[in-house]
């Protein structure tokens, strides 16, 4: 009962108005003024994070600026989020006594929200002077991105527990130990670059498998594709070039020879964006093989991307968008 009281006090002196929820005729303003107060506070570091996104343009670091974005449009659908109450809430908000033990986990759970507004602020600090800097913007940014990321996990798990009735699962097991270690990842790496056959990709509410990796070796550097698979869904993770993140599918399209500098697909306009001749090297459940494909990626309005390669005994084409960083979650296999 004393850390009980001790977080609510805490999360009292911090919100004003924010009462806690002991009484069932307190709970719904609690959670109303908790939300109304916590969505001030995360707009203030919204606007801050604006402010950055400018001044990354008037120093001309333009890939810092469309990172910056992404990480602000995520940060802006949590707010939304945060300040949404959402159903299912009335079972937990009407009941006329509550146990000690879940009070004290939802008090724990607005605590973490609460403590996400400076760890939030901090995590942006290092990304000014990171930008102001121009030196180690892509760690600064993928701290960020953490950050904001940590921020919705937090709110899907106090969601989960008020509709639900769904504890959390242990942030982590002893039995952790008796994993291998993982190989440190080199300083700056791209994570998507890293990924191996089995390892696990959830996107868009569906987990898949790693089922084939195809490395693309150009002059500029590599880039890559991989092949997901859940039963019978099919999708490619294309990573690069320049880090692009895409999804796409192989679609059935006749594409005229030569290519154009303009292709039509779907009612939409693609303009070819980059192509190239590449060494690869294609990872499958039958082994490794090596090869050369030439590559054509194009691209439309709204991070419609188009991709056509010419494997010589075939031609496959894709078609995809963009997508943030944020979306994609990676499970590697240990």
């Amino acid at each position: 009962m004393g850390d009980l009281r001790q977080t609510a006090t805490g999360l009292a002196n911090a919100i004003p108005g924010y009462t806690g929820y002991k009484s069932k005729e307190q709970r719904r303003d609690a959670d109303r003024i908790l939300r109304e107060r916590l969505t001030q506070q995360y707009n203030a570091q919204r606007d801050r994070l604006t402010r950055l996104q400018q001044d990354a343009v008037r120093s001309g670091q333009l890939d810092v600026v469309s990172d910056l974005e992404g990480a602000n449009q995520q940060l802006s659908r949590f707010i939304s989020r945060l300040r949404t109450a959402p159903t299912g809430y009335a079972g937990w908000f009407d009941a006329a006594t509550i146990e000690e033990a879940d009070l004290d986990l939802i008090y724990q759970f607005d605590a973490t929200l609460a403590n996400g507004v400076d760890e939030l602020s901090d995590a942006l600090t290092k990304m000014q002077t990171a930008v102001r800097a121009k030196e180690n913007t892509g760690d600064a940014y993928y701290a960020l991105r953490d950050q904001v990321d940590a921020l919705n996990q937090r709110l899907d798990a106090r969601e989960e527990f008020l509709a639900r009735g769904k504890r959390p699962a242990p942030s982590a097991s002893p039995l952790g130990a008796l994993k291998d270690k993982p190989a440190p990842q080199p300083e700056g790496a791209n994570p998507y670059a890293q990924l191996k056959l089995n390892d696990a990709i959830s996107y868009d509410k569906t987990d898949f498998l790693v089922a084939g990796r195809i490395t693309y070796a150009v002059a500029a550097g590599k880039f890559y594709a991989y092949l997901l698979r859940d039963r019978d869904t099919q999708k490619w993770l294309r990573v690069g070039p320049n880090n692009e993140l895409a999804v796409a599918a192989e679609v059935k399209f006749s594409v005229p020879d030569p290519l154009p500098a303009t292709l039509v697909y779907d009612g939409k306009n693609y303009n070819v964006a980059e192509q190239g001749a590449a060494n690869v090297q294609v990872e499958g459940a039958s082994g490794a093989q090596s090869g050369a494909v030439n590559y054509y990626r194009y691209q439309a309005d709204g991070g419609a991307r188009l991709w056509v390669e010419n494997w010589g005994a075939e031609i496959r084409v894709s078609a995809g968008t963009i997508v943030d960083p944020f979306e994609v979650k990676l499970y590697r296999k240990l």
